[in-house]
């Protein structure tokens, strides 16, 4: 899987579940061309708001999630 095919794959409205940590991950929204992300915490519960990124800097929103590892 390559995070960043799947992110560029999304459609306004849809939304892709990053999981690749024990039990948490991201969650990625893409809205009039803006990614939403969100953070799944690790021993669960609701996503929570982390930042969002214009299309453009979609390489600054990976690197966000990957430093959540």
């Amino acid at each position: 899987m390559n995070p960043k095919q799947e992110i560029l794959k999304l459609k306004d409205g849809e939304s892709w579940i990053w999981s690749e940590f024990d039990s948490g991950g991201a969650e990625i929204w893409l809205k009039f061309g803006v990614y939403f992300l969100f953070e799944i915490p690790q021993y669960g519960g609701d996503p929570v708001f982390a930042d969002y990124f214009p299309k453009h800097r979609i390489d600054a929103l990976i690197d966000k999630v990957n430093s959540w590892t």
